[in-house]
């Protein structure tokens, strides 16, 4: 036997539990299970409503335990036989240290009512200190409601039923045909859903929805034969919620069953969303139609982020774990990723492995990874969230979050590493391995420097360009450029025909005409009258000259040399264009430029440090870069945007509000800042770009190489100063 077999099997602790008698309690029931093919065994103790799982190897030890032998006696016994798979010495004083925190073992001589209470005392204090260690999902038990769901149980078998499951799938396929039809109108709501006028309303609706929820839970529990006993309020994220102990499905055979108690909760929330969502979108409006508004954002958005995602031990989590046939998944994936730290990391030869083939051990070190990373930002960015309406709690919280999911586990890692009896052979190996990684990693973080850049959108635009405008309201009659037509200055683009002018003119033709005649008629006549006519016709040949030009202005000219920016040219025929219309541009095409939009935020960094390298990607050229010289940040503050499409109504990224007619293209919803850069056009590698004037992309600013903790400090103090004035 090699030595870690040895180290498997033995344990140094042995000799104080070996020669104790120990039995489990005659109240334990016991439930078998099968997982990916392996038969395990779940002990229930009705008294205290604990469960326990084990394997088949630990259980037959378990089950020969007697007051009439000792523990050691069992052992030994199985030992000697080679009967099953028997644990290991260090795996039975785990076990039976778990069992008897659950009150499921019987000593001899010690088991007396007083000595099961203290014991059950101890454990609901120690239930105490976990859940105020893990302040965000805090549990207060409340009451047991297994006798009011006995009192339901004909409900409860109607609405777990396949006539109901029918009405549920109609129910959510018309909310979907409702939330597809009313989609810009629900994100639009969605902006004052955390107010302080509608906070209130808010966490009313939460607890009516998630009363529902956990009624959906322990009624497929009881359907199926198990018992509720506890009901109670649990803090998440410092919100007093209902909560049920659903337990007793651990005990179901079927993994159907026990799938189905995890979704019963989700499907009930579904089915309220759905029904909220069609009450929402046929009501008018007022109190009742926001309340259906907040149950369906309380009834699905957190359904999202929590109950299903199984990276929460929450609904997905245990329905994972049922599908997967993988209990214990977190616990086991925490272990796992200790264990590949002492084994790989420590070189720690007898560290136990938890994974036994491939697939679990990809399993458990993603699921272990991604959990801590979800938690982490789905409270941040909680946190951040409400803090533009709730500073002070959002504070508390963030101080709360770093002191629970931060300072502790950073604390238990060096206690584990220090202090662990676990890494006594390798201690001196973890210690210096724990200084030099996270030395090394602060100085990584606050002493070497990486390249400090930042991105801002923008679009191309000719470095000369002149805007084509119809001078007079006409009708267009004839077109004589193409789309992208190559043209001079003073080439006619289009003729419009007016025929109200074409009439004037005649008609003031007319008039001169009859005017002069009158004056030579005057000569010979009444030659007093020769002077007023003579005013009268300077004045009609004035106005005939006036009309003559504006004819004239019928003509569309070309303003400069360059390519007819215009698209389909052919479709202006026949069309009616009013002065002062914009009939495509006129575009120098030997040179561009990049019109940047850059935030208040990053703006000043360019007016302090010069970039040492900018560059350029458009849209739908994301490999391509594209050099720039000549980078000029314009020192103004504006609120327009050169084109709508960098706006959120064109689907660009900045943020827009409403302007004076009442559209939401190009007003921006804070200042802004321009920067404009010369592009080189001329590179080889370039040749196949459409340099087309308006064209969205992104410009890259390099700046000088700043370490990663100091670039986080300044986006942090940036943050505050901008959202909290501080």
């Amino acid at each position: 036997m090699v030595l870690d077999q040895q180290r498997k099997i033995f344990h140094e602790s042995w000799y104080r539990l070996s020669g104790s008698k120990i039995a489990l309690r005659a109240s334990v029931r016991v439930h078998r299970q099968v997982y990916r093919g392996v038969l395990w065994y779940v002990l229930y103790e009705p008294f205290t409503n604990q469960y326990y799982r084990l394997p088949r190897g630990a259980y037959d030890f378990v089950s020969r335990l007697s007051p009439d032998k000792t523990v050691g006696e069992v052992w030994g016994s199985m030992l000697k036989n080679g009967e099953g798979e028997m644990p290991g010495q260090g795996e039975v004083i785990e076990m039976l240290a778990q069992l008897y925190q659950a009150n499921m073992l019987m000593y001899v001589g010690a088991d007396d009512g007083a000595k099961l209470f203290e014991r059950n005392r101890k454990q609901r204090q120690k239930k105490v200190k976990a859940s105020l260690l893990n302040i965000f999902f805090l549990k207060v038990p409340l009451f047991d409601p297994d006798a009011l769901l006995n009192r339901l149980r004909w409900p409860i078998a109607c609405l777990i039923s396949k006539p109901f499951a029918l009405v549920w799938l109609l129910t959510v396929c018309i909310a979907a045909k409702y939330g597809v039809e009313n989609f810009d109108a629900l994100k639009d709501s969605a902006q004052g859903f955390l107010s302080p006028s509608n906070i209130g309303w808010v966490y009313v609706c939460t607890v009516f929805v998630k009363l529902l929820h956990e009624f959906g839970h322990a009624s497929v529990v009881k359907r199926y034969g198990g018992e509720v006993h506890t009901l109670g309020v649990m803090f998440m994220l410092l919100v007093p919620l209902p909560y049920v102990d659903a337990t007793a499905s651990w005990s179901f055979r079927k993994k159907s069953r026990r799938v189905l108690v995890g979704a019963a909760g989700m499907f009930t929330e579904f089915f309220i969303a759905s029904v909220a969502l069609i009450l929402w979108a046929n009501l008018g409006g007022g109190i009742a139609k926001s309340l259906a508004y907040n149950v369906l954002i309380m009834a699905s958005v957190s359904t999202v982020l929590f109950n299903i995602n199984p990276l929460m031990r929450f609904d997905g989590y245990y329905m994972l774990t049922d599908l997967l046939d993988m209990p214990n998944l977190q616990q086991r994936s925490v272990q796992h990723l200790r264990y590949l730290l002492e084994r790989y990391a420590f070189f720690k030869r007898d560290a136990e492995p938890v994974a036994e083939t491939w697939a679990e051990r990809v399993i458990y070190a993603v699921y272990g990874l991604a959990s801590s990373i979800y938690r982490i930002f789905l409270f941040t960015g909680f946190i951040v969230a409400i803090s533009q309406h709730y500073l002070i709690l959002s504070f508390v919280m963030g101080v709360l979050l770093c002191l629970t999911m931060v300072v502790m586990p950073v604390g238990k890692f060096l206690k584990y590493i220090f202090a662990s009896p676990a890494l006594a052979q390798v201690r001196s190996r973890a210690v210096l391995l724990t200084v030099l990684v996270l030395g090394g990693l602060l100085a990584a973080l606050f002493y070497v420097p990486v390249p400090d850049t930042f991105k801002a959108p923008g679009v191309i635009e000719a470095a000369r360009y002149e805007n084509t405008t119809v001078g007079e309201s006409g009708v267009v009659a004839k077109v004589y450029r193409a789309e992208r037509g190559l043209v001079k200055q003073g080439d006619t683009l289009m003729l419009l025909e007016n025929r109200e002018l074409d009439f004037s003119i005649e008609e003031k033709r007319a008039q001169v005409n009859e005017t002069v005649q009158s004056y030579y008629q005057a000569l010979d006549e009444a030659p007093e009258n020769m002077l007023p006519l003579e005013k009268r016709l300077g004045v009609l040949k004035q106005e005939l000259n006036d009309l003559l030009r504006y004819r004239e202005k019928l003509a569309l000219l070309a303003p400069m040399d360059g390519i007819w920016d215009v698209k389909n040219p052919l479709e202006y025929a026949g069309r009616f264009l009013q002065r002062g219309d914009s009939v495509g541009l006129v575009l120098d095409t030997t040179a561009f430029d990049f019109l940047a939009v850059v935030s208040q935020e990053e703006v000043s960094r360019l007016f302090t440090d010069k970039p040492r390298h900018v560059s350029v990607r458009l849209s739908g050229e994301a490999f391509t870069e594209i050099p720039v010289e000549n980078v000029t940040a314009i020192p103004a503050a504006r609120d327009h945007l050169p084109s709508a499409a960098l706006g959120w109504l064109g689907g660009g990224e900045i943020e827009t509000r409403a302007s004076g007619d009442g559209s939401y293209g190009e007003r921006t919803a804070e200042p802004v800042y321009l920067v404009r850069a010369s592009v080189k056009k001329d590179a080889p590698a370039l040749n196949g770009i459409d340099w087309a004037h308006g064209r969205s992309g992104k410009i890259r600013f390099h700046l000088k190489n700043t370490p990663l903790a100091l670039q986080g400090i300044r986006k942090v103090r940036q943050a505050l100063q901008k959202y909290y004035k501080m």
